[in-house]
């Protein structure tokens, strides 16, 4: 089964087939922050905070989500000002659904559990090989 297929499947079962599609903008939200160093001087900074979709409803009334990406992968970050396809409840506008974002969170979904069934494997079959060798004592 193509994961296209798996996806359209999933987004068909919650019922997202019939929510409006709309482009939503990203936006990259920064935070100003100032501290004090040993000498008192104050040093002011730039944090990201995140990003945010922006999006208008049928009616024409703006709408926000801000959400946080995982920084270490460069495939799936959004870029500050870029569209993204984004499905909104028409009863209730502040729901939606970003199939982009759903595959993020597969993928790290996956790559976390290969990395814990991989790390188990190897001290298992350590253990294993020890014992058949006779070196455990």
């Amino acid at each position: 089964m193509n994961p296209i297929m798996l996806v359209e499947l999933w987004e068909w079962l919650r019922g997202y087939h019939k929510w409006t599609e709309v482009e939503a903008k990203v936006q990259f939200l920064q935070e100003e922050l100032t501290y004090r160093d040993s000498s008192g001087e104050e040093v002011h900074y730039s944090s990201g905070k995140g990003d945010r979709l922006i999006w208008r409803d049928e009616r024409g009334v703006a709408h926000h989500a801000d959400f946080r990406l995982p920084k270490d992968s460069a495939k799936y970050q959004f870029a500050d000002g870029e569209t993204a396809t984004l499905r909104y409840n028409p009863a209730n506008p502040e729901q939606y659904y970003v199939r982009k974002l759903l595959k993020i969170k597969v993928h790290r979904f996956f790559a976390a559990a290969f990395t814990v069934i991989t790390v188990a494997a190897m001290v298992i079959g350590d253990v294993w090989i020890r014992e058949m060798l006779g070196c455990s004592h």
